[in-house]
Parts: structure tokens; sequence; C-alpha cells
């Protein structure tokens, strides 16, 4: 009996990295990504967090690791100190009025004081109703110089009634955060925080008119900056494809992952103020099955144990059974099948447009056990 190896491939593909940007009516947006690339493509489009939207992002930027507000410490040289926060005192904050259909009721003016506030992802943009995050502090340090929290308001404006005297107000919208200081005295105090943010929503294909599988397909967004071991900061990890995820305004490091292995993409892509960033990322990558069959019955042989390596000999998988399924990136690969006291092994390539066709292999016995 001398096995074979059936290798069936499917899906693969990708030479590059392009980006499709979708931007506010009248404005457009640079787009900077990794690679040769074409000139990427603007529409118009009136408004990118529309409300039956931001239900979704709220849950999709919680799901995706959201910054934790607490606790917050004072360094006297480096100032509030907490998870990721970023203290930015009164630099994004424009006057505010609430119209006259606002609920907002009249507070006691000789003794309370009321603080409403409303948040934008950019000047100019309507009001966010949805997937906000308020955190209030006592701007007074503790003894071990945290903060005590006040209150916390979620999926709305914030609006409080709060003893006068001095705070903080965190505010979250996924992984966008920023600080601003109050200083309250009786009566009615309102402002705008604005975000200085925007959105990516991501996708991946293999070719123009076929999208990578998205049971398989996952996202990275990192930081452009590296750390003193030489690593970026993740923003959001495990990112579904489609998924709105807000950020601030800036240029990321997008990785794009189909399986688990060693396809991948990557590409640079700019976030504007305001503007919803949609990105198509071309990969290179296919599925395999492998099987090691009888040649005579042509039946798989079970209990079998599996090692994939790449074509410089580095071990990428394992496994054991019947089958052995893999996603590659496109290339050759060298496999070896143990079974039965008997070692077989042999090359196999995922090849580039080749989706359905089987591809045979015939095995070399490079070791007997009796």
């Amino acid at each position: 009996m001398k096995p074979i190896f059936s290798v069936s491939s499917c899906k693969q593909l990708v030479q590059r990295a392009t980006l499709a940007f979708l931007v506010a009516t009248g404005m457009s947006i640079p787009a900077h990504a990794t690679g040769n690339l074409p000139q990427p493509e603007t529409k118009p489009l009136t408004q990118i967090f529309a409300p039956d939207v931001l239900s979704q992002t709220a849950a999709q930027a919680r799901a995706s690791g959201p910054i934790a507000p607490a606790p917050i410490s004072y360094d006297p040289l480096s100032g509030y100190q907490g998870a990721s926060l970023t203290p930015t005192f009164n630099t994004s904050v424009l006057p505010y009025a609430p119209n006259a259909n606002s609920q907002l009721q009249a507070p006691d003016t000789t003794k309370q004081a009321t603080l409403y506030l409303v948040a934008k992802l950019a000047k100019g943009m309507p009001n966010l109703t949805k997937g906000l995050t308020w955190h209030v502090y006592e701007a007074k340090e503790n003894t071990d110089g945290s903060l005590n929290l006040i209150q916390t308001v979620q999926d709305s404006d914030c609006e409080l009634r709060l003893e006068p005297g001095r705070y903080l107000v965190h505010t979250a919208y996924g992984n966008v955060t920023t600080v601003t200081r109050y200083d309250l005295t009786p009566g009615v105090t309102t402002g705008t925080i604005l975000l200085n943010a925007g959105g990516i929503r991501l996708d991946a294909a293999f070719a123009k008119d076929l999208k990578v599988p998205r049971s398989q397909l996952r996202f990275d967004i990192y930081d452009m900056t590296y750390d003193s071991e030489g690593n970026r900061k993740k923003i959001a990890s495990n990112i579904k494809a489609g998924a709105l995820i807000p950020v601030a305004a800036g240029t990321y490091h997008i990785v794009s992952r189909y399986g688990e292995i060693n396809a991948k993409v990557r590409a640079d892509i700019h976030v504007g103020a305001g503007k919803l960033t949609e990105a198509m990322l071309y990969m290179k990558a296919g599925s395999v099955t492998l099987k090691l069959v009888d040649e005579h019955t042509d039946s798989s042989l079970a209990n079998t144990a599996w090692t994939v390596l790449t074509s410089s000999g580095d071990k990428i998988a394992s496994g054991n059974g019947a089958y052995l399924d893999l996603t590659l990136a496109s290339g050759r690969y060298q496999v070896i099948a143990q079974n039965s006291g008997h070692t077989f092994k042999d090359n196999f390539d995922v090849l580039t447009g080749d989706f359905e066709k089987p591809i045979a292999i015939k095995a070399i016995q490079t070791t007997q056990t009796n």
C-alpha cells in the first residue's frame, strides 16, 4: 500500500492593500497605506454616524475593549493618571445651550449647580446620542492621589445636579476619550465636548468580486508609534469585518488576519475628524484540506499525525486525525504525516487563483517502524 496526499485548495490571493474612503458631503480625505496603491475613491456622505448605526457602534466598541475610566490618580510631575487617560483640560469645549424643547429642569440656583454636556465627533457634526459614557469625578485628590467617582451616565447627554465645586469629566466613545475640568457655581453650566474622532470600517477580499469568508477574518488596529521594546500600542483587536469602530483622528496601522496561522496583510490608514474611512484589503491566501489516503481504496487513513513546515523548514501547523484543514498564505509548504509506524512527506502548493481543483501529491516514504 502506497499512501498519497490529496490537497483541496480554495480561496487564495492578494498583493496589495487598497483603501476606499467615504467622507462628509463636499469634503475629501487623504488616504495613506503601505504599498503601491491606486488613487482611493471618495464619495459624498451626508451623515456618517446615523442613529440606527450608533447602537451597533457602542456594542462593537465595548466588544473591542473600551478604555476603563477608573481609578484616576494625580502625580505632581505628570498630572492626572488613569487607564489610557490623557487630560486635555478645556481644550475641546464649545458653548452649548439646550433648545427650547429641552427636558432640562430649572435648578435651585441658590444651592445647586447643574452641568449639561453633549458630545460631537467634530465641529459641525450632529450630537452623539449613543455609545457615550460619562464619568464625573471630584477634582480634589484623596490622600493616596486617587479621585472620587461621583456619577456615571451611559448612552445619552450628560445632565447632572451637583454641589458647587471643581469636577473632572471623563468622556468615552469606544476607544476615544477626553477629560475636561469644570468649576461649577450655582446655576446651569453647559458645554459641548469635541472628541476630534472619526470611524473605521474594514473588510478584505481575494479579488475584486471574491470576498474573504468573514467567519475567519479579523482585524487589529495599532497606533503608529513604538514603545521602548519596539512594539506598537494596540488600539482595538479581533474586529469583525464591517464593524464600525470609532477612533481618534490620526493614522493607524491595520493588520488583517485570515485564519490563525500566517495569512496577513498590513496597511496604514488615515482617519479624519468627523469622517468614516472604509478600507478593503486584498489578501493572498487560501484554504486547504490534507488527507492521507490508501492508493488502492482511496479511503482516508484515520489517526494520522500531521506536521506542516514552510519552504524554509519552520513549523507552522500540526494536528491529528484523518483530515487537516488549514488556512495559509499562498506559497509552497512541506507536510509530514505519520500513520501506523510509517512516516511520509511531500510538498504542496497553495496556488493563486486555484480555488476548486483538487491537487494530488504522491508521498515518499522516509521512515518505517516495524
